[in-house]
């Protein structure tokens, strides 16, 4: 007997861990959300922390007190280099540059940029699922996966999306406080 199609996905283990939550109806769909969003932050650890820096500099006017379009596009153009070999931050660097076109040159437009990246990196890997379960098991299965993984993505917005994934990334980056004092310790 066979342990699902998820087994033998080509994918990373959250996404893995995804597609066997999506194809059994005894989980909710807010467990499957949840295992969504797992999944695309650890896609998201692909992005250099210099990119992201670089991103957030340029949405926040660093380098550019007139709040110019062009030389945020210039300063994105400068910042793909960093980006070089991930796709979900040659991602990021696109949206920020359609968002920045647009004249949006503002904080909350980073955030937003990022969690357009974040969405198509989404929809790449939901498609990878839903051929992966068309090929190995059935067509009526792999709709069903991939209906349940993109109703878990539709409930978030770009901003929502990319707040989380940023937010999640200072978290993990802050290094914890040594403690110096013995009072410091557990309280009993």
């Amino acid at each position: 007997m066979s342990d699902g199609p998820h087994r033998s996905l080509g994918l990373r283990k959250a996404w893995k861990e995804l597609a066997r939550l999506a194809d059994n109806l005894a989980y909710a769909q807010e467990e499957v959300r949840h295992a969504a969003t797992v999944a695309i932050s650890h896609d998201f650890n692909e992005v250099s922390g210099p990119l992201l820096k670089a991103l957030e500099a340029i949405f926040h006017g660093h380098g550019n007190s007139l709040g110019s379009i062009e030389i945020a596009l210039q300063q994105l153009n400068e910042a793909r280099r960093l980006a070089a070999g991930s796709v979900f931050g040659i991602n990021a660097v696109f949206y920020s540059e359609a968002l920045v076109s647009a004249g949006r040159l503002e904080p909350n437009a980073f955030y937003e940029a990022i969690g357009m990246a974040a969405r198509m990196r989404g929809r790449a890997n939901i498609l990878a699922v839903q051929e992966h379960y068309v090929r190995e098991a059935t067509e009526s299965r792999a709709n069903h996966v991939t209906r349940r993984i993109k109703s878990a993505f539709e409930t978030l917005s770009d901003n929502t999306l990319g707040t989380m994934l940023v937010s999640a990334r200072i978290a993990k980056v802050r290094p914890m406080r040594k403690s110096t004092g013995l009072d410091q310790g557990v309280a009993l």
